[in-house]
């Protein structure tokens, strides 16, 4: 049995197309200046001796998240640039995949199938399709250099699986594929997951909401997140104390 620990911090997706203002193709304004805050809580609980556990997307270049793996379809980024609420070229819902007016861009690594087991399993609609980013094997996929991975125990891959896109830390591998998140949890004896890194309403949510669904004490720390729309991080907020997670700020 691994030695028993009471906290685990989940650093999500600290990466350098999120967090790189030089580079990123998801990055947003001062998603960079989160780095010392992250650190900071990552010193602070390796000094007391429990985990560090940080996820990285890595995905195929023919993954069924990018919009660049249809035809007709842009990346919901494209919309927040213009400051315009998404539109029908952003998302995919299974009536489009069901009257023919999905096409698969010959680069894709999924079928038109696999396709639409996942948006059945989303409720019947992907809610974005996104520019290629985190592609595994290149520069966009590594940490940012200003978070300070020497400190993470353990690394977590996601979105490796060219047919699916979930936003959640948990349920996904280690580097290895030995073990999966929650495995890693338990086999620490974890009772309290603290959240941060990248991006609130979207995969910090998820995460934060999949430890307390498995029976965890969640902290989902404020300052060490940052958000890509005002109003749907407020709706996020306020679904995360619904589930009784507790938000630090």
């Amino acid at each position: 049995m691994t030695n028993k620990m009471k906290e685990a911090v989940i650093v999500v997706d600290y990466q350098n197309d999120f967090a790189n203002p030089e580079t990123g193709s998801l990055y947003v304004n001062s998603w960079e200046k989160i780095a010392e805050s992250i650190n900071e809580i990552v010193y602070e609980t390796k000094k007391r001796g429990w985990i560090i556990i940080s996820s990285r997307e890595l995905h195929p270049a023919g993954h069924i998240s990018f919009a660049s793996n249809f035809i007709w379809k842009e990346p919901i980024t494209d919309a927040f640039a213009r400051w315009e609420a998404p539109t029908e070229k952003n998302f995919i819902t299974l009536d489009e995949i069901n009257s023919g007016k999905i096409q698969i861009a010959p680069k894709a690594d999924f079928t038109m199938e696999e396709l639409k087991a996942y948006i059945e399993s989303q409720e019947n609609k992907m809610d974005a399709v996104w520019p290629d980013h985190c592609v595994e094997n290149t520069f966009w996929a590594e940490f940012y250099k200003d978070f300070d991975s020497k400190m993470v125990d353990i690394e977590i891959k996601k979105g490796f699986e060219s047919n699916s896109h979930p936003y959640s830390a948990f349920g996904w591998k280690t580097l290895d594929e030995k073990k999966t998140t929650l495995d890693i949890i338990k086999d620490y004896w974890i009772k309290i997951v603290k959240v941060v890194g990248l991006a609130t309403e979207y995969c910090d949510i998820a995460t934060a909401i999949d430890a307390k669904k498995y029976g965890f004490e969640v902290e989902f720390i404020k300052k060490a997140t940052a958000w890509v729309d005002p109003s749907a991080t407020i709706e996020a907020l306020n679904k995360m104390r619904e589930n009784w997670i507790k938000i630090v700020e």
